[in-house]
């Protein structure tokens, strides 16, 4: 997997295979306002923003914007982030 956007559906796909892992840039509050996709690892955006992780990782944030910023080393975002992920019908779980 290269660097780039992936659409949310092969992020679930392939997940599902135990291909990637899936971590979500969002706030706290983010998640519990909108819930998360089940397997979703809550990260910090300042450290993965100044370190992101490499092949094997796709990061999530709502839009698609903070997650540009890890795109390096090999890892890749969810192409219109969590809003697009909903959007595609895929599973969410809620965040207490």
């Amino acid at each position: 997997m290269g660097d780039g956007s992936l659409e949310p559906r092969e992020v679930w796909q392939r997940m599902d295979a135990g291909e990637l892992r899936l971590l979500d840039l969002r706030t706290r509050l983010e998640r519990r306002r909108y819930g998360a996709p089940p397997g979703a690892v809550a990260v910090s955006l300042a450290r993965h923003v100044l370190s992101p992780e490499g092949k094997g990782v796709v990061y999530l944030c709502q839009h698609a914007v903070r997650s540009k910023a890890t795109l390096r080393n090999g890892a890749a975002e969810v192409a219109g982030g969590f809003s697009a992920w909903r959007a595609a019908g895929l599973p969410v779980e809620r965040i207490h």
